[in-house]
């Protein structure tokens, strides 16, 4: 189903512009003073879109397009330029989002992410990309390279969280982040425990050489004695109760 709306929204986040498609707007992408005639265009016949600005015109094809957006964003306040983002969505709640910006009369491609849950920006440099992995959802950080036209994304050590849960079968908690490291203790049953940082570096390969890229990773726990330790989501995901899974 098709909404048309559109909305400005002038707020700290650079977020400056958002709409539905089909879209036609002014406005100005290279702080000269003159607005741009934007035209985005994307029938959902297809997953093909076009992206026109003034004369010029970008296209390209979503992996899903059953609906899109653009927004108008400011990634870097000091590059005078604004990033046009277009954004296509499928059967799943994971969006695609395009990066452009208008340098010299063309459509400039400048970015692409393939599986988020929302972006946004500040204005400094940076693309906060909302994820989730599972129970809990990470924001992801990409420098933005305006020059050289990309997102790096910035490598994390860890990720905060603040998950609770209950244990309903005993499990047990490693000292240290490697499969034989020494048990710091095993979760008895009844046992209130908190996620509070998670390492989501590790991958694992199933029979099939098929790679997962979260049964893996590393869960710091606490227990509600204040005892921590490390465990894998594959060791821990049936023997607890209370952590809301989506997705």
């Amino acid at each position: 189903m098709k909404y048309y709306f559109y909305f400005l929204l002038f707020i700290l986040n650079s977020n400056l512009f958002s709409s539905t498609s089909d879209s036609t707007l002014k406005f100005d992408m290279n702080f000269d003073g003159i607005d741009e005639n934007i035209k985005f265009i994307h029938s959902e016949i297809g997953p093909e879109f076009e992206l026109w600005i003034n004369n010029a015109v970008a296209s390209d094809t979503f992996s899903e397009g059953y609906s899109s957006r653009i927004q108008i964003i400011d990634i870097d306040r000091n590059d005078n330029l604004r990033e046009i983002v277009v954004t296509g969505s499928g059967s799943s709640d994971q969006e695609e989002c395009f990066l452009f910006q208008f340098i010299d009369g063309k459509v400039i491609s400048c970015g692409y992410l393939g599986g988020s849950f929302g972006i946004s920006t500040k204005g400094n440099n940076i693309l906060y990309e909302n994820s989730w992995m599972g129970f809990w959802g990470p924001v992801y950080e990409y420098e933005f390279d305006s020059e050289n036209k990309k997102l790096t994304k910035i490598e994390k050590e860890f990720y905060s969280l603040n998950e609770k849960a209950d244990v309903t079968i005993p499990f047990p908690i490693l000292t240290h982040r490697y499969d034989q490291s020494p048990v710091a203790v095993i979760i008895k049953v009844g046992t209130k425990i908190t996620f509070i940082k998670a390492d989501l570096s590790p991958l694992c390969k199933t029979e099939y050489d098929y790679v997962n890229e979260v049964d893996c990773d590393w869960y710091l726990i606490r227990t509600d004695d204040g005892t921590e330790g490390w465990c894998r989501l594959k060791d821990f995901r049936d023997n607890v109760d209370g952590l809301i899974w989506a997705g």
